[in-house]
């Protein structure tokens, strides 16, 4: 027994592996992996390479070899996520998939959250007399789609807070310059985020001082994703020479304002946005301010599960009181800017009360430090 648990955690390790190779691509579907193994040989591997295309499960099966295809009778297939059994996607149920097939035994790492699946693509297996194994490197797989978890379990999206800061905790001069206080790796790391997310958002003075692009460059393979430029605020006040109102991909830039600040616009400038077919998400508003937990309900809404937050100062001051973001990555220059913009605007008038994060990493990231917080606790 002790050979076959180190061999199930073998086998399923390499099944994350390939899971991983989907990252940025399957969204709002989980990244899985699978991998079919029969009398120690690895017979196929598979993982599900984009949202719409097969799943890992299939995937592995046609990776098997036409001559040993008669194999996968009493094979053991190992999924980092259970088999689906549900009829509301654009792909079959891979659980009526290893029916088809014969498999003896389905090794999985975790249940599936979606209220569809949820331990039914266990039972339809476990009732056609399969023997199926649940847990291995089980918290591995959840944390690998811990983006699809919380898509399952919250009208929220999974939100990712990014920040770069001086030594002194400055985000930018007074004058809003922000360019550069990281070095070319610091930023590179920043577009191989950009990848794992639906959308990037900033807020509107953050478009204004930088005129960001919001994609995936320096060079990375962005395997042909554009992911959702979002921006915060008023659009009477949003510069519209700005890249995300101008390129080709402007059905991808999405703005979040009020019902209010939208009527009160100029013509001209709601005929702007219009004509550019630019998406108006329209959030509630409190004491002139756009209420952020509603923006980001209405954002997971429309279909954007997850967000990687990059700017500016206001907006990530209002995550962080609002307890919104799930992690955050701060890169801290070693730079002194003395006079500038910070992003907590809170007055504490003790120690006690500042926001104290346990869970977090520090490594060096060429000039800077970076530290990865988890804000689960």
């Amino acid at each position: 027994m002790e050979n076959q648990a180190s061999r199930d955690i073998a086998y399923m390790q390499m099944a994350l592996n390939l899971a991983k190779l989907g990252e940025g691509t399957t969204s709002p579907n989980p990244m899985v992996g699978a991998v079919i193994v029969k009398d120690g040989i690895v017979l196929g591997k598979g993982w599900h390479k984009k949202a719409g295309l097969p799943h890992a499960e299939p995937e592995a099966i046609s990776d098997v070899a036409e001559e040993q295809k008669s194999e996968l009778k009493g094979a053991t297939i190992y999924v980092t996520l259970e088999p689906c059994c549900h009829t509301n996607k654009r792909t079959p149920p891979c659980a009526h998939e290893l029916l088809k097939h014969g498999f003896a035994r389905v090794v999985v790492a975790c249940l599936d959250p979606n209220p569809q699946v949820a331990g039914n693509g266990i039972k339809i297996l476990e009732a056609a007399g399969i023997e199926c194994k649940v847990g291995v490197l089980e918290e591995e797989s959840k944390e690998l789609n811990r983006i699809f978890f919380k898509s399952m379990q919250s009208n929220l999206p999974f939100v990712h807070l990014k920040l770069a800061q001086t030594l002194d905790g400055k985000l930018s001069t007074m004058t809003g310059d922000s360019k550069w206080i990281t070095d070319e790796s610091a930023r590179k790391m920043v577009h191989a985020f950009r990848k794992r997310y639906d959308g990037v958002m900033v807020g509107r003075k953050t478009l204004n001082n930088d005129d960001p692009s919001l994609n995936i460059r320096f060079g990375l393979d962005d395997s042909g994703k554009i992911p959702y430029r979002i921006v915060m605020g008023s659009i009477s006040k949003m510069d519209p020479l700005s890249k995300v109102f101008n390129d080709q991909h402007t059905k991808k830039t999405i703005i979040v304002t009020t019902g209010a600040d939208y009527q009160s616009a100029p013509d001209d400038v709601v005929k702007f946005f219009t004509e550019k077919q630019i998406r108006i998400v329209f959030a509630k508003c409190e004491n002139n301010e756009i209420v952020i937990e509603d923006a980001m309900a209405q954002l997971k809404a429309i279909g954007v599960q997850s967000i990687l937050v990059e700017g500016g100062g206001m907006l990530a001051s209002t995550i962080l009181k609002k307890q919104l973001a799930d992690k955050m990555t701060i890169f801290v220059a070693p730079k002194i800017l003395g006079n500038g913009i910070g992003y907590y605007d809170e007055q504490l008038d003790s120690m006690a009360d500042a926001l104290n994060f346990k869970n977090v990493e520090v490594k060096n990231i060429g000039s800077q430090a970076m530290f990865e917080i988890d804000t689960r606790s």
